[in-house]
């Protein structure tokens, strides 16, 4: 089995969403003077490749602590939207793939949408892939547990409405932003993982897929890491 990571490091320097604070790590502890080593770590709760929970976009919603870890993996599958016309995913992206999404059932749809390739660019932010409504409509008709983009947000940036988070948030679907790697994956027949450490309104996750076959030449125990 290969398991490929989907996330991107957390670490100070990294691109953040405008107007968050940077992540930051303080030492707390050194080997000469404390015997150990370790460090404070601060950082937005949507941090790099994230999850969000209901309670981000709506009052009284769930935070992640309250939703049960079978909900954060599960069958999954890449739809490629590369060739669509604009920055937004439209139903008709998805609406020819239909009949397959509800053959294959899945528990994520993670849709490739190219912005990967814009991390750390100018504009990757404020100008890139996002969901319509109606698309994410669409979405929320197969039942999923989660949704899973490699682009900053499945809104514009700037939008203050968030109707596409409040779509797929408020039917139960949580949403993994800033995902890395989907290229590598086949478009079914792998599990899906995404597992927050905080239990809020959003959280980093170690985003992974564990794909059946055997390991990549060269890719040390299975883990695949190649963006």
């Amino acid at each position: 089995m290969r398991i490929i990571d989907l996330s991107w490091p957390v670490a100070p320097g990294m691109p953040m969403f405008p107007g968050d604070p940077p992540v930051t790590l303080a030492p707390m502890g050194e080997l000469k003077t404390h015997g150990h080593v370790s460090h404070l770590a601060g950082l937005p709760t949507h941090s790099g490749t994230h999850m969000d929970a209901p309670m981000h976009v709506l009052a009284g919603g769930a935070g992640l602590a309250d939703l049960p870890l079978a909900r954060f993996i599960g069958p999954g599958v890449v739809l490629d939207v590369r060739g669509r016309a604009g920055p937004a995913v439209e139903a008709a992206d998805i609406e020819p793939h239909l009949p397959w999404l509800r053959a294959e059932a899945p528990a994520f749809v993670l849709l490739l949408t190219g912005d990967e390739a814009r991390w750390g660019q100018p504009g990757y932010y404020t100008l890139g892939a996002h969901l319509s409504v109606a698309a994410a409509e669409l979405l929320v008709g197969l039942s999923l547990s989660g949704v899973g983009l490699d682009a900053a947000s499945a809104d514009p940036h700037g939008s203050r409405e968030l109707p596409a988070h409040r779509m797929l948030l408020s039917a139960g679907v949580v949403l993994v932003e800033n995902l890395r790697g989907l290229a590598q994956l086949p478009a079914a027949g792998f599990e899906f993982l995404c597992l927050p450490f905080l239990g809020l309104d959003g959280s980093p996750v170690r985003a992974a897929a564990l794909v059946p076959g055997t390991s990549a030449p060269g890719a040390a125990a299975g883990l695949v890491n190649e963006p």
